[in-house]
């Protein structure tokens, strides 16, 4: 089950149309506002008596869906093209109608408008969600031969896409073709037994699933799950025939049971619209609403997927920037190495200038003992036959002095060299166990420090840094808290911390910084802080990791450094080994009210 697409199918369907008639068409709910959100998404806002209820629909290709929602979106400055028809056709109308033709994921909502002409008509929206092959197309009202012509296409297809189906402005919409599936309805058990027939041996979820129309995977495996039959077989026709039936009287008689499914840890994974008797999930937790268990459901799935993405896109820009720094650093290196040769230029000049009586005008070289060696072994010299050997001395002693000042011109840079490598290895290090807040707070500080381009859109001056530690409270009950990136590391010493509380990093390695919230913290404290600095830190899974301590009084941030970057001094050491045993204790001791435990 885990890794599997989750099906918007027919039920589903079914059970969101139902709740829209009860809000919407029997409660006389007028459509007051029309937002497109992006290419795949609009929001459609329904004025009642008492309240607004705000549809959600999607044709995206993995998410699609209809359901209404009580998150906030933010709205484009600019509606698109498709926004502006519906505005247009269906502004201020009201729901009078829905249809969905049996087990199919269509449903066309029917509005009853007031026409360009001031005439009362019926202009229809059309959602097919079909997985890649989902729209929504608004039809005008039918014509004299009962065709529906269509006004607009959220998505267009034109006949270089599909030659069978058509959907273009001013075309008559044609419903989407059937599916090469047995509908239910029209099967009976003798036309099913002889199916069974020809499918026998098969998986019996799979074979559902793929010759019965109308069924999510979830609910092809329940069928089976509820027949105790895994294979196709002809003693399995009548059990499967019996369950089957079962799942089709919940469409009929709408009698459902929203449920959403977990995994062991907990994370949303699957949903339902029926009560499951397979234990496939970690639990099940019921729903009143089959639009509030959608709300949750793709409000987690989509937080993942950006998560995922944000965390891949971070992560491979950070280590580029790494390769570049690596690179830089290696340049340096050679650099100074060659810059180490001032002393044998100083070297070379004095000993010409204490010889120049012995070297010989217009010498190519010379050798001379090295009185500047213990050993006093011989030294070859390189000289220039065009000038003098006094010029030859000059010219020593200038390649000297160049060397001296590039050689601390470039420890200097490596220095700093050094010091950005260190800071881009924290934020790879960060970037590992951040969950969606903190990787937003990673990108933006990517933005400040310039590592990522700036956003091209203006920043928003009411957005302000969202300070979110983690916490902890010790076995003496005292309160420890630990950055989960740079920006709250600067934020937990520089601004929130006392100076003279605790402050905790793992030594000459990536890690959080943690802070002890006493002023006098007891020494099991003081113990717990640094095996929590080594969990959050690249030592996680060493032993003996080296954990130093101070006050917050000698940290200082690094001039010129990026953020959470310090130097400190009057430090203490402690080598701790963050174990299971050690922390499970700790760990269970997590009363942030916001995030999940960490892992």
């Amino acid at each position: 089950m885990e890794g599997r697409r989750v099906a918007f199918d027919a039920f589903v369907l079914n059970a969101v149309a139902l709740e829209i008639e009860e809000k919407l068409i029997k409660t006389g709910a007028r459509l007051s506002r029309i937002y497109q959100l992006n290419p795949t998404d609009m929001l459609l806002y329904f004025k009642g008596e008492q309240e607004v209820h705000t549809l959600f629909l999607s044709i995206h290709a993995l998410r699609g869906r209809i359901n209404f929602t009580n998150r906030h979106y933010s709205h484009p400055n600019t509606p698109p093209p498709f926004c502006m028809l519906v505005r247009k056709h269906l502004g201020n109308g009201f729901l009078v109608s829905l249809e969905q033709p049996p087990l199919e994921r269509v449903l066309y909502l029917t509005f009853a408008v007031i026409n360009e002409n001031g005439k009362k008509a019926e202009k229809t929206l059309a959602a097919e969600i079909m997985g890649r092959h989902s729209n929504l197309i608004l039809l005008d009202s039918p014509g004299e031969k009962k065709e529906r012509v269509i006004l607009g296409v959220l998505k267009p297809v034109p006949p270089s896409i599909n030659r069978v189906r058509t959907l273009l402005t001013n075309h008559t919409y044609f419903p989407p073709p059937p599916q090469e599936k047995l509908h239910p309805y029209a099967l009976d058990y003798e036309h099913f037994c002889q199916e069974m027939v020809r499918l026998q041996g098969q998986p019996t979820a799979r074979a559902l699933l793929e010759n019965l129309q109308g069924l999510s995977p979830f609910l092809a495996e329940e069928i089976a799950a509820r027949a105790k039959t895994p294979f196709i077989s002809g003693e399995a026709a009548f059990p499967l025939w019996q369950k089957l039936q079962e799942i089709i009287n919940f469409y009929t008689e709408k009698k459902w049971e929203p449920t959403l499914l977990y995994d062991k840890k907990p994370h949303p994974l699957d949903y339902t619209i029926i009560k499951p008797l397979q234990p496939t999930a970690g639990y099940c937790r019921s729903f009143s609403s089959i639009s509030g268990l959608l709300d949750e459901f793709y409000e987690y799935k989509e937080k993942e997927e950006e998560k995922q993405s944000l965390s891949f896109f971070l992560t491979r820009h950070v280590e580029q920037a790494l390769k570049k720094i690596r690179k830089k650093e290696n340049t340096q290196l050679s650099e100074l190495e060659m810059a180490g040769k001032a002393d044998y230029y100083r070297h070379c000049g004095e000993l010409i200038l204490m010889n120049l009586k012995q070297i010989p005008e217009k010498s190519h070289e010379f050798y001379l003992q090295n009185i500047f060696l213990e050993q006093g072994e011989m030294i070859k010299i390189i000289l220039d036959p065009r000038i003098s050997p006094s010029l030859n001395a000059q010219r020593y002693f200038r390649k000297y002095r160049k060397a001296r000042q590039g050689e601390k011109k470039i420890s200097e840079n490596l220095k700093q060299t050094r010091n950005e490598i260190t800071y881009l290895e924290s934020v790879l290090f960060s970037l590992q166990k951040a969950e969606l807040p903190a990787l937003r707070e990673i990108r933006d500080e990517l933005e400040e420090t310039g590592y990522l381009p700036a956003p091209q859109k203006p920043s928003d001056p009411k957005k302000t840094f969202s300070f979110n530690p983690l916490k902890f409270v010790s076995s003496e009950g005292e309160e420890i808290f630990v950055g989960r990136n740079n920006r709250q590391n600067e934020y937990l010493v520089q601004r929130f911390a006392g100076k003279t509380e605790l402050w905790f990093h793992v030594k000459d390695m990536p890690g959080a910084h943690v802070i002890v919230r006493s002023d006098f913290p007891h020494e099991n404290t003081i113990k717990e802080a640094a095996l929590l600095a080594a969990y959050f830190s690249r030592g996680a899974h060493s032993s003996n990791v080296t954990v130093d301590y101070t006050t917050v009084k000698n940290v200082r941030r690094l001039s010129g450094g990026k953020p959470g970057m310090v130097t400190y001094s009057n430090y203490k050491t402690l080598y701790v080994t963050p174990d299971k045993e050690s922390l499970d204790a700790l760990l269970t001791r997590y009363p942030s009210a916001k995030g999940k435990k960490p892992e």
